[in-house]
Parts: C-alpha cells; structure tokens; sequence
C-alpha cells in the first residue's frame, strides 16, 4: 500500500518532534544547573531542597521545595517548576516558564532571554500565612492574600515596565525592624507599584490604609543573583489618628524619634531582605 507524501512528511515530522524532546530530556544538564543553583544562594546563606529532578519536557522541577537561611524557612512551594518552552524556538525567542504553587495560590513568570518583551508574571491567592519569611525574619504574624501582574520589556539600558501588588485584607502584628516594633494592624486596604527603570526596581509608594492609621512604604527594591544581601534603601511613613496611637501608645513613644511632622512619622528601614533594621 502506498503512502502519500504528505503522510509520510508528517510522520518525520513527528519522528523528528519526538527524538528532540527525548534527546534534550537526556541531554539537559539538571545536575550541572542544580550546582550552580545551589552556588548562587549559598553566597547568600540560602539553601534550597529538596534537590531538583528533571522535567520530561526541558526542565527543573521541585516536589514540596523548602527556600531557607540561617533564620529558618523563608518560602514553602507545593511545587516549583522551570522548563524551556519549545513552540517560541521555533519563532527565534528563547522563553523560560516557571510555575509555583504557594499554599492555595500559584505564580506564573515568563522570562525571555531575547527580544523586546521580556518579562510576564502573575501571581493569585498566595496567602501571607503560607510564608514563612514574616515569621522568620520579621517574627511577625501575617495574613492577606497577594495579588500581583505586570509586563517587563529589553531596551539598551535594561529592563524597563511595572509590575502592580495588591494585598487583600492584609493585617499583621508583632513586626519588628531591628529592635523597633511596628503597629498592629488589621484589615488594611493596600495596593501599590513596583517600577522598573533600565533594570533598577523601586517599589512606588505602597499604600496601606486601615481603620485609624494610613501608611506608605517606598522605596528601592534588591534585584539580581545577590539580591537577599543587596543592602535595603526604604521608608516607612505611618500617620496615625489619635486613638490608634493612644491604643499603641507604647510603640509610638519607641518610634517618637522619627517624627518628622506633627502625627507623621518617616521610618527609615536599612540593612538587606534578610536582615533588615531602623537605623
């Protein structure tokens, strides 16, 4: 029986599709990544386990993957996944996909290593509560549900875009910075901004707004490999109304140093993600 040249066309094709696909599973150098991954963070004193394992699709994958330092467990993923996506080579773009589920939430990033867009991420869901860093490093206790989309484009300078952060219903307590506690807050109201200008990230005015009080953080945010050692260049400005400061009394009077203005109060916070302080 003869075959049409267009069904045998096809079956090389698939042939060909299917010896790609086995051979870069068999050839993707996960071990050698995993290495450089762990070498990466171990100059910042993090650690991340448990060891990743290839993906039958070009990639990394981590099964209930743990983030850590020396303080104890800063982030906790149900499943984290990094693979190449094959359908842009095929237009001249190499995309890297990652995919986490934190908790109940999930985070989606697609990073191109060429062309002009560069960056797409998008975050749902993710409680607060599943993240261990606030206790950790703040040794606070935090709720809320994160939100978070933006776009990042490739221009001469760097990256360039805006990526928007919405927490909902956040409220936190027992925070401090150093030896400086914060106010107990409840039921805020926050949404805020982070821009990105020739690869330099600043979070643009982070509003947060709850019964009595009104806050508004700022300031540049760490990026790169060394990012968790990177040192903190922020603000915290906390205007409370008269009963949330008689209901805190004791916090402000600790704070009554960074008065800047009658009821305003401009909180300097130094240090690195890791470690951060009041100066």
């Amino acid at each position: 029986m003869k075959v049409s040249p267009l069904i045998r066309g096809a079956a090389i094709a698939a042939a060909g599709v299917a010896l790609f696909v086995l051979f870069s599973y068999l050839l993707f150098p996960s071990v050698k990544i995993d290495a450089i991954l762990t070498q990466v963070l171990s100059r910042q004193g993090l650690t991340l386990t448990p060891a990743a394992h290839k993906t039958f699709f070009p990639g990394l994958a981590w099964d209930n993957m743990l983030l850590a330092s020396e303080q104890g467990p800063l982030l906790r993923c149900r499943r984290l996944q990094v693979r190449a996506l094959l359908l842009p080579l095929f237009t001249g773009r190499a995309v890297i996909a990652g995919e986490a589920g934190i908790g109940t939430g999930s985070l989606s990033i697609r990073y191109a290593l060429n062309g002009k867009a560069a960056l797409d991420l998008a975050a749902d869901g993710i409680a607060l509560a599943d993240i261990p860093f606030f206790k950790s490093v703040l040794g606070a206790k935090a709720a809320g549900s994160l939100w978070s989309q933006g776009r990042l484009q490739r221009g001469a300078k760097g990256l360039s875009g805006d990526l928007k952060v919405e927490i909902r219903q956040l409220e936190f307590s027992g925070v401090k910075l150093g030896v400086f506690p914060l106010p107990d807050v409840t039921n805020l109201k926050t949404q805020g901004m982070v821009k990105v200008t020739d690869g330099k990230a600043r979070l643009e005015s982070f509003t947060l707004e709850g019964d009595g009080v009104y806050m508004r953080l700022s300031g540049d945010i760490p990026t790169g490999t060394d990012a968790a050692v990177a040192p903190l260049n922020m603000s915290l400005q906390i205007m409370p109304k008269a009963d949330f400061l008689e209901k805190q009394k004791l916090v402000f009077i600790l704070l009554a140093r960074f008065m800047t203005a009658p009821g305003i109060y401009t909180v300097p916070i130094r240090g690195t993600l890791l470690k951060p302080f009041v100066m």
